[in-house]
């Protein structure tokens, strides 16, 4: 039996440029089987012409596997199709899949997918592989869907309960199809999960959904191996991905040390963390500058505190002030996730988030829009308030709108938050951004592409060729959001 594991090759162009990384999950799921059978990773997001790939790939393998959040999942329906033209069998995991199983299990999808992995997958594949392998029934396999052979209605089975983390295996980078062109800035980069889980509750989150309200930490001593494995398989930089790192800010500490014990500051690091957690401690962060983090994203969301309530958030935003000056004092280059286009937003609401992100002298703010990600708490409170507009999740990537506030259209919000991106990296940004310090010869890259770019669109905006509404439009086209002049 052979296994074929494919990325999503949809993914948000503007992160892309600066961070492409290949799929942890998928090479911890080919760890999880690659005793059993033959199993390949093949990370498809940065191929030109990813079907022809697939095509060419599907060839050869028995069962196929895809992931997919929901702005990826028609993309895997695609994907899907060209396995099963190829004689093979498909099964789904990921956010989408898993919230939305009974759905697809009762839509015409269903004839594309044989089977969907759902919630955490490691344990739940590899029984499906034992199954599949020995021609045995599936009704025993916990966190399964699949179609009853007699009726051909999907069936779900009772969902698993989340793993212990001593019995999840070290990912398989061994099992990648492709090696090449994945960079964070111009550094070769992997990533390397520290722990699993959140227990906070914000409304707009599908994590809990995925592992409830649980927060499951890994051995500091298998993190520390793991980095190891992937430096030996070419990376330089590592990514943390997981949910809420900052959870145990002493944790994080103790990491941090072990990373300098270890020998391994001459690798550069970056995370996703809270506000609350990182101002928490100046010695966290100051041990992080130490150990060789360069990056952190931080979760700020909003200024608001009506727009933090509405969020789940509670006061996480009154730290970002602290929280940022301590990653810069440590050369920390800072990207924020900013919220807009919640029920109560105007306008002034709206552009609160870029002055903010402006006095902080935020390296890369993420202007986001408030999106009702399928099963939230928070969809499910736009849908009563009437506030959601679209249902296209091709476009449910939190840099489209999908809803409108109470006194913005759709249209509205998406516009100012292309202003907002548009205005946001000007002049002052090139003066005080930490990024041209820390990879100036990506930054010099980055100027040299951009600067005609720019200058033709200030030409055509003076000769008045073209207004603002026109890149709007082009730049919506184009998928490319956190860009513009205006």
């Amino acid at each position: 039996m052979k296994i074929l594991l494919l990325s999503s090759p949809v993914v948000q162009l503007d992160f892309d440029r600066i961070a492409r990384l290949p799929n942890l999950g998928l090479a911890s799921l080919a760890a999880h089987v690659d005793d059993l059978c033959t199993v390949h990773v093949a990370d498809i997001h940065g191929l030109k012409d990813h079907r022809e790939y697939v095509k060419k790939q599907v060839q050869d393998y028995d069962l196929v596997g895809l992931t997919a959040m929901s702005f990826q999942y028609q993309e895997a329906l695609a994907l899907a199709r060209i396995a099963k033209e190829a004689g093979a069998q498909t099964v789904f995991g990921g956010y989408h899949p898993t919230l939305a199983a009974e759905e697809i299990g009762q839509s015409d999808d269903s004839q594309l997918i044989d089977y969907i992995v759902r919630g955490e997958g490691e344990a739940t594949f590899r029984e499906l592989t034992e199954s599949l392998l020995a021609g045995k029934e599936l009704k025993e396999v916990l966190g399964l869907s699949y179609h009853d052979p007699g009726s051909n209605r999907m069936v779900h089975n009772p969902a698993r309960p989340l793993l212990d983390v001593s019995d999840i295996r070290m990912p398989n980078r061994d099992a990648r199809l492709i090696t090449r062109g994945f960079l964070t800035f111009d550094v070769p980069i992997d990533s390397v999960e520290t722990s699993r889980g959140c227990t906070q509750g914000c409304k707009f989150c599908s994590i809990n959904l995925m592992y409830g309200r649980h927060f499951r930490t890994f051995p500091i001593e298998r993190v520390v191996e793991d980095i190891r494995d992937a430096e030996e398989h070419g990376a330089g930089s590592i990514f943390f991905p997981d949910d809420n790192i900052t959870l145990n800010p002493k944790r994080l500490e103790r990491l941090c040390q072990a990373i300098i014990d270890a020998g391994l500051t001459h690798l550069r690091y970056k995370t996703q963390a809270s506000a609350s957690g990182i101002a928490s401690s100046k010695r966290l962060v100051d041990k992080m500058g130490e150990a060789g983090f360069d990056g952190v994203f931080l979760g700020v969301e909003s200024i608001n505190k009506r727009n933090l309530e509405f969020l789940g958030k509670g006061k996480m935003s009154n730290d970002a002030e602290i929280a940022v000056q301590y990653l810069h004092d440590n050369n920390i280059i800072v990207s924020t996730g900013l919220i807009g286009g919640n029920p109560d937003d105007d306008e002034e609401d709206l552009w609160e988030n870029f002055h903010l992100a402006r006095r902080l002298k935020v390296d890369f703010p993420i202007f986001y829009i408030s999106t009702p990600y399928p099963k939230t708490q928070m969809r499910a409170e736009l849908e009563e308030m009437g506030l959601v507009t679209r249902n296209d999740f091709n476009k449910y990537d939190g840099m489209h709108a999908n809803l409108k506030t109470k006194h913005l259209s759709d249209e509205e919000v998406q516009y100012i938050t292309w202003e907002m991106n548009a205005r946001y990296y000007d002049l002052d940004w090139i003066r005080y951004n930490k990024v041209k310090k820390i990879y100036p010869k990506w930054f010099a890259g980055e100027i040299k592409r951009l600067v005609p770019f720019y200058a033709k669109r200030k030409l055509d905006l003076a000769t008045g060729r073209k207004t603002p509404r026109d890149f709007f439009q082009e730049d919506l086209e184009s998928g490319e959001l956190c860009k513009g002049v205006v």
